[in-house]
């Protein structure tokens, strides 16, 4: 089951998609477009090389950002939570109105600063392995790591029952140019597809 009310639009999703798949290898054409006439004379102008290149890790990494959080997004029944700090997490939603414990996220680490989403993941999903209905009852984190093309990946695992009890953590790396759709579904077991306004799903 996913939310519809969350699915993305065929612009923005291929706009981030074009931009995560296509930045680093169109920043090494351009630097060796401009710079032909010094490379033949082995000259390589490796600081501007350098500059194309932190440019483009920027964006790929905003970008594989904005994926994941398009496919997270559709598993979510809450508005996404964007935040800058801890502090700023600690204080959001999870703990005014979902109910999470602000020392119990305190002991298992939050990323302290960056460009942060917050997802209060709960779906009943299938897993991939095992072929059969699974729940899916997590805190994730997304946080793009912006100098190079890298996206953390904080996963919290929530207890089921009554009461809402973080029982453990892992972490992950997203790196270009891993495939976001089989990035996620590899690490959560279960098929995560993107859901386009108007289209059906696809996987990415």
């Amino acid at each position: 089951m996913v939310y519809f009310e969350h699915a993305t639009d065929p612009v923005t999703f291929g706009l981030f998609m074009v931009l995560y798949y296509a930045s680093i290898p169109l920043a090494i054409i351009v630097w060796a477009f401009k710079y032909y006439p010094y490379i033949q004379k082995r000259e390589y102008h490796l600081k501007e090389l350098g500059a194309f290149l932190l440019l483009a890790f920027m964006v790929t990494s905003f970008s594989g950002y904005s994926l994941l959080n398009q496919y997270l997004y559709l598993h979510s029944p809450f508005d996404s939570i964007s935040c800058y700090t801890s502090s700023c997490v600690l204080s959001s939603a999870l703990t005014s109105e979902y109910g999470f414990s602000e020392e119990e996220l305190k002991s298992y680490g939050l990323p302290s600063v960056g460009v942060m989403t917050v997802f209060r993941i709960s779906d009943v999903v299938v897993s991939k392995s095992l072929l059969k209905p699974k729940r899916l009852n997590n805190i994730v984190i997304t946080r793009a790591w912006l100098i190079l093309p890298v996206v953390d990946v904080y996963v919290y695992h929530v207890s089921t029952g009554p009461t809402k009890r973080i029982v453990g953590k892992e972490r992950f790396y997203f790196v270009w140019p891993l495939s976001p759709g089989s990035f996620l579904s590899e690490k959560f077991d279960a098929d995560f597809t993107v859901l386009i306004t108007g289209n059906s799903g696809a996987g990415a």
